[in-house]
């Protein structure tokens, strides 16, 4: 029996037995069939293999590990500052040990890097490129995040398993992997749980594995690979990117891709010399959008604060929009002091079972976080909270501002850009108080700190105070600017971009449609 023939009977009975687990235990199975998603990246190829369809199996796995590093990169490209973000919750000491801990304060180059990597790995996958390499960077890549989610899964159940003991718990837990970005919260809703991300890396290991197997059977596409390969890629990316995510930037990213790599396969270069000018071009490309997005926003904001939404509408809850509410509860541990007997149940049980009638059962542990007992429909913003130097919440104020006000955010206020940046905004702000709009920053730094900013750059316009986490995620950038009216996002600009008074102005200020 020849060795594809064997990992194709390999596949197929590890998504046999997945299918068996799956109905068997329908609690591994998650909300969005991730796990279901995972069986069959398993047992499509799997079959091709195990009935001599090598060829096949292979096209398949390059098409949908290909288009999915692709997109998947592109998001985290268009935010490498959220994925920063999110890598130093990884980067915790309490969160992966020490040891990734060194890695801490390098988080956003290692995003950068990161982001662009899977999709050069992508578009080297699909146009078949340096195969060796990129197989086995790619089983590296799928091995790593596959422990990483595993970890991060097992510890959000170890943290739950602690809760419902009444024992501490001193480890950090990521709740989020981030692998879309903001991109499927602001699609679906919420982003994927760690289980769900260890389904898609298990799926994604399956088929990278078969290309591994082939990698020596793989070069740059015969023009028949092209026509078969590449409208399929496109299919998929339309899909995942265009339909799922409402953006189509993927899409174009592709097609100047292939347009590049036809035009470098019609120099009829030498096989390595093409495989590497290519690369080199495509890297050109993917790099430099990821420093455009850097040094400027993300070209598509799918944060709750993105331009044209209203942060009031952002914060109603299930109950004002008629929908289901995401239930949560507080873990109990209770003994009945007749009996000794200990059990462990959560407040809605509690509540529900009419336990707390019975005078003999106490309550002896709570937990100090509570759990989701079903989900559904969460505010994409919680709170829209800003103190004023004397510790009153003035947000609401501000939303209410019928006219246009200007919202600096400066988080981190010694790490903000200064130079041209702070003049820029000093000027704007000088001619928007003198038009009558409101100009003001928000920051997480405390008193002293931006007190002194205040007086070391003569700085008159005043600064309040937010939730660190409210104002990364309302712009990626220390400073940036947000114009709102009435609680609507107008508009909102890096600090490298900041406009002079009169271009807002003429632009919106004096725009009915605005």
């Amino acid at each position: 029996m020849d060795a594809s023939r064997i990992l194709g009977y390999a596949l197929t009975l590890g998504a046999i037995g997945m299918v068996i687990l799956g109905i068997s235990d329908p609690e591994v199975v998650d909300q969005f069939n991730v796990y279901w998603m995972a069986a069959a990246c398993a047992f499509v190829p799997g079959i091709l293999l195990a009935v001599g369809k090598i060829a096949a199996a292979t096209a398949v796995s390059r098409i949908v590990v290909g288009a999915i590093f692709m997109v998947s990169g592109l998001i985290k490209a268009n935010d490498t500052v959220g994925f920063g973000i999110k890598l130093e919750e990884y980067f915790d000491e309490n969160a992966l040990g020490a040891f990734w801990a060194n890695f801490h304060d390098f988080a956003l180059p290692i995003s950068m890097f990161v982001s662009g990597i899977e999709v050069l790995l992508g578009l080297a996958l699909v146009f078949g490129a340096r195969a060796q390499l990129v197989a086995f960077t790619l089983l590296g890549m799928t091995l790593f995040f596959g422990w990483l989610t595993w970890f991060t899964a097992g510890c959000n159940d170890a943290q739950m398993v602690a809760m419902t003991a009444g024992t501490p718990f001193e480890r950090t837990c990521v709740t989020d992997c981030g692998c879309f970005g903001d991109a499927l919260r602001g699609s679906v809703g919420r982003s994927l749980t760690p289980w769900e991300s260890f389904y898609k890396d298990l799926g994604l290991f399956f088929m990278v594995l078969v290309i591994v197997f082939r990698n020596r059977h793989i070069s740059v596409n015969s023009l028949r690979e092209d026509a078969f390969i590449l409208p399929l890629t496109l299919l998929i990316i339309l899909g995942f990117g265009g339909w799922l995510f409402g953006w189509m930037f993927p899409t174009w990213f592709f097609l100047v891709s292939v347009l590049v790599y036809f035009l470098i396969k019609s120099l009829r270069l030498k096989m390595v010399k093409c495989e590497w000018v290519l690369a080199a071009s495509l890297a050109l490309l993917t790099y430099g959008f990821t420093f455009y997005t850097y040094r400027h926003l993300p070209i598509k904001d799918f944060r709750p604060y993105a331009a044209g939404v209203n942060i009031r509408n952002q914060m109603k809850g299930a109950d004002e929009l008629g929908l289901e509410p995401t239930i949560y509860a507080t873990l109990y541990k209770l003994e009945n002091a007749q009996t000794g007997e200990v059990m462990s149940m959560n407040s809605k049980e509690y509540l529900e079972k009419e336990i707390w009638k019975d005078e003999n059962w106490k309550i002896t542990y709570s937990s100090s976080e509570p759990i989701v007992i079903q989900r559904g429909y969460e505010a994409p913003i919680a709170s829209f909270n800003i103190l004023d130097s004397d510790g009153f919440d003035i947000g609401e104020e501000l939303l209410s501002d019928q006219n246009y006000s200007f919202m600096a955010v400066m988080y981190d206020v010694p790490k903000a850009q200064t130079g041209p940046v702070l003049e820029s905004l000093k000027a704007l702000s000088a001619n928007a108080e003198a038009a009558g709009h409101h100009f003001y920053v928000l920051t997480a730094s405390p008193y002293e700190e931006y007190e002194a900013f205040r007086h070391d750059n003569q700085i008159a316009f005043p600064f309040y105070t937010g939730d660190e986490i409210m104002l990364k995620t309302i712009i990626r950038a220390n400073p940036g600017l947000v114009l709102l009216q009435n609680g609507n996002v107008i508009k909102k600009w890096h600090g490298n971009d900041i406009p002079d008074f009169e271009s807002v102005q003429k632009e919106y200020l004096n725009n009915p449609s605005n």
